[in-house]
Protein backbone atom coordinates (compact mmCIF):
# COMPACT_ATOMS: atom_id res chain seq x y z
CA UNK A 1 0.00 0.00 0.00
CA UNK A 2 1.39 3.61 -0.84
CA UNK A 3 1.61 5.94 2.06
CA UNK A 4 -1.46 7.86 1.61
CA UNK A 5 -3.52 4.40 2.34
CA UNK A 6 -5.32 5.10 -1.46
CA UNK A 7 -4.88 1.30 -1.75
CA UNK A 8 -6.21 -1.61 -0.18
CA UNK A 9 -3.42 -3.03 1.92
CA UNK A 10 -3.24 -6.48 0.09
CA UNK A 11 -2.99 -4.79 -3.23
CA UNK A 12 0.14 -4.56 -5.66
CA UNK A 13 1.76 -2.44 -8.28
CA UNK A 14 4.08 -3.61 -10.36
CA UNK A 15 5.86 -1.14 -12.65
CA UNK A 16 6.91 -1.76 -16.20
CA UNK A 17 10.61 -2.35 -16.14
CA UNK A 18 13.12 -1.90 -18.91
CA UNK A 19 16.44 -3.45 -18.59
CA UNK A 20 19.75 -3.30 -20.17
CA UNK A 21 21.87 -4.46 -17.84
CA UNK A 22 22.72 -2.64 -15.66
CA UNK A 23 20.78 0.32 -16.67
CA UNK A 24 17.08 -0.51 -15.06
CA UNK A 25 14.19 1.92 -15.82
CA UNK A 26 10.64 1.50 -14.39
CA UNK A 27 7.63 3.56 -14.84
CA UNK A 28 4.24 2.70 -12.71
CA UNK A 29 0.82 4.72 -12.75
CA UNK A 30 -0.29 3.26 -9.23
CA UNK A 31 -2.20 1.39 -11.28
CA UNK A 32 -4.62 3.61 -12.47
CA UNK A 33 -3.55 3.15 -16.24
CA UNK A 34 -1.19 0.24 -17.14
CA UNK A 35 -1.66 1.11 -21.02
CA UNK A 36 -0.22 3.92 -20.15
CA UNK A 37 2.51 2.40 -18.21
CA UNK A 38 2.70 0.02 -20.98
CA UNK A 39 3.28 2.66 -23.61
CA UNK A 40 6.07 4.73 -21.69
CA UNK A 41 7.63 1.21 -21.27
CA UNK A 42 7.42 0.75 -25.18
CA UNK A 43 8.81 4.89 -25.69
CA UNK A 44 11.61 4.09 -23.08
CA UNK A 45 12.92 0.34 -24.39
CA UNK A 46 13.87 2.56 -27.55
CA UNK A 47 15.61 5.28 -25.46
CA UNK A 48 17.47 2.58 -23.82
CA UNK A 49 18.90 0.45 -26.56
CA UNK A 50 22.39 0.08 -25.90
CA UNK A 51 22.34 2.25 -22.53
CA UNK A 52 23.92 -0.68 -21.00
CA UNK A 53 26.91 -1.45 -23.17
CA UNK A 54 27.31 2.57 -22.65
CA UNK A 55 27.29 2.20 -18.94
CA UNK A 56 29.79 -0.67 -19.24
CA UNK A 57 31.63 1.51 -21.24
CA UNK A 58 31.77 4.63 -18.89
CA UNK A 59 32.55 2.59 -16.02
CA UNK A 60 35.73 1.52 -17.51
CA UNK A 61 36.37 5.51 -18.90
CA UNK A 62 36.06 6.32 -15.57
CA UNK A 63 38.39 4.02 -14.33
CA UNK A 64 41.58 5.05 -17.13
CA UNK A 65 40.15 9.00 -16.39
CA UNK A 66 41.17 8.74 -12.60
CA UNK A 67 44.37 7.20 -13.30
CA UNK A 68 45.27 9.90 -15.89
CA UNK A 69 44.96 12.34 -12.88
CA UNK A 70 42.58 15.06 -14.57
CA UNK A 71 41.02 17.09 -12.63
CA UNK A 72 37.24 16.25 -11.64
CA UNK A 73 35.95 18.88 -13.93
CA UNK A 74 37.75 17.13 -16.79
CA UNK A 75 36.99 13.73 -16.38
CA UNK A 76 33.35 15.23 -16.09
CA UNK A 77 33.65 16.77 -19.40
CA UNK A 78 35.11 13.71 -21.12
CA UNK A 79 32.21 11.61 -19.92
CA UNK A 80 29.47 14.09 -20.87
CA UNK A 81 31.33 13.54 -24.45
CA UNK A 82 31.11 10.66 -24.79
CA UNK A 83 27.63 9.78 -23.25
CA UNK A 84 26.46 12.88 -25.78
CA UNK A 85 28.01 11.82 -28.63
CA UNK A 86 25.95 9.98 -31.21
CA UNK A 87 29.42 9.05 -33.22
CA UNK A 88 30.14 6.37 -29.72
CA UNK A 89 26.10 5.41 -29.29
CA UNK A 90 26.61 4.09 -33.23
CA UNK A 91 30.35 2.73 -32.38
CA UNK A 92 28.43 0.63 -29.14
CA UNK A 93 25.99 -0.93 -32.10
CA UNK A 94 29.30 -2.27 -33.91
CA UNK A 95 30.60 -3.80 -31.14
CA UNK A 96 32.55 -2.58 -27.58
CA UNK A 97 35.46 -2.17 -29.50
CA UNK A 98 34.19 0.24 -32.03
CA UNK A 99 32.31 2.13 -29.26
CA UNK A 100 35.66 2.39 -27.14
CA UNK A 101 37.42 3.59 -29.94
CA UNK A 102 35.31 6.39 -31.08
CA UNK A 103 34.91 7.49 -27.36
CA UNK A 104 38.78 7.71 -27.14
CA UNK A 105 38.71 10.03 -30.55
CA UNK A 106 35.59 12.13 -28.83
CA UNK A 107 37.73 12.55 -25.96
CA UNK A 108 40.93 13.37 -27.83
CA UNK A 109 39.43 16.44 -29.95
CA UNK A 110 38.40 17.88 -26.35
CA UNK A 111 42.01 17.91 -24.97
Amino acid sequence: ADEAGARDAGSVVVPATVRDDPVVAAVATGGTAPALSRHLRRTIEADLSGAGAMADLLGEIRTDLRARELSESERRTAIRTVVESPAVWKGLQEGVAKGRREAERVMEAIE
